[in-house]
């Protein structure tokens, strides 16, 4: 079984190249969720088509058009960026790859320990391969618990600036209320506190999804 997790002051440090593709993972993502929002604005830009202005009003037409437009581009060029960073996702994650590698050492040892009482295989070559199989699986249980601990280290300091984010988002209402902010500043800076929880709520979903 899994050994507990150590103290914070012990996690190992994650390597480099699991960091680099967790990076990738989380961009990916974030990329969905601005198609998501972009093909939302087009949605909602494109009802304008059907304004009784854009038929005779050639500025609201040239208007709308240019932001059609603008939408568009922008998410031709997400496109072409999801693109990219999907060639450089290393499939499946490497927590998925060393857990498949340890079911592999698991069905070796139960082959093996079958076979041995068939009486297939001789006690020596049992106990060397058994032993073997038994110290491979620990090395690669030992790999992912490290991976894991640094990995959660990473969600928990997400969580906090969650936490802090929401906590700045209620203050940003109550100043409001207070009326220090009026409506239209109100609701600007609370576009942006929601979009940036979004977004650090995309990072942490993805990285909760790559540990198990």
């Amino acid at each position: 079984k899994s050994k507990k997790f150590k103290e914070k002051g012990e996690v190992k440090p994650l390597p480099e190249d699991v960091k680099e593709q967790m990076g990738y993972y989380i961009e990916y993502n974030d990329i969905q969720l601005n198609k998501k929002i972009l093909a939302d604005k087009l949605t909602e830009i494109s009802k304008s088509t059907k304004d009784a202005r854009y038929e005779y009003d050639l500025d609201f037409k040239k208007e709308v058009n240019i932001k059609l437009e603008a939408l568009k581009t922008l998410i031709s060029e997400l496109k072409e960026k999801e693109n990219a960073v999907k060639q450089s996702l290393e499939e499946p994650f490497i927590v998925q790859r060393i857990n498949n590698d340890i079911e592999t050492k698991v069905f070796q040892l139960e082959n093996l320990a079958r076979e041995h009482k068939l009486h297939k295989v001789d006690r020596e070559s049992f106990e060397k391969l058994r032993d073997k199989y038994k110290q491979e699986k620990e090395a690669l249980e030992q790999e992912r618990d490290d991976l894991l601990e640094g990995m959660k280290l990473w969600i928990q300091d997400l969580k906090l600036e969650k936490t802090e984010m929401s906590g700045e988002r209620k203050l940003n209402k109550g100043r409001f209320h207070s009326k220090e902010l009026t409506e239209e500043e109100f609701n600007k800076t609370d576009k942006e506190f929601d979009l940036r929880l979004k977004k650090i709520n995309t990072k942490i979903k993805t990285l909760e999804k790559l540990t198990k």
